[in-house]
């Protein structure tokens, strides 16, 4: 297995994104945290290298949360990821984690303020 050095900028931005996290991120995070959820780890804002087609070229993508040993990324989208460029970017990062063999669920901010136990239900059913 090569170990990947992560490089300055991409660690200096998780951990922006973890000191700024939005409203519902921390909705979430008190359920994730501290192996709460079915005792499993979540890591949130962890940068994950994914393979690309071209090898040389390192490519890391920052998810809301990761559960590593499940292969599983949650992404919550707020009314930003409505506009098309940031939409098709999201299908582009979503595709290279599905490459790498990620499972990604995806959480509308709407739907963590409104229906939080039907959102941890699809978590934990995703496990199996």
């Amino acid at each position: 297995m090569t170990v990947r050095v992560i490089p300055g900028i991409i660690k200096e931005t998780a951990r922006k994104l973890r000191q700024d996290m939005t409203e519902v991120e921390v909705i979430l995070w008190e359920k994730l945290r501290d192996r709460r959820l079915s005792w499993k780890k979540f890591l949130r804002q962890y940068p994950i290298y994914v393979y690309t087609e071209n090898s040389w070229l390192d490519r890391y993508i920052i998810p809301d949360f990761v559960c590593k040993n499940e292969k599983l990324i949650i992404e919550l989208d707020w009314s930003v990821h409505d506009l098309e460029e940031v939409y098709l970017l999201d299908i582009e990062k979503e595709q290279l984690l599905k490459n790498n063999w990620y499972k990604v669920l995806r959480f509308k901010n709407e739907e963590i303020h409104n229906f939080p136990q039907t959102v941890i239900e699809k978590i934990v059913a995703s496990f199996y």
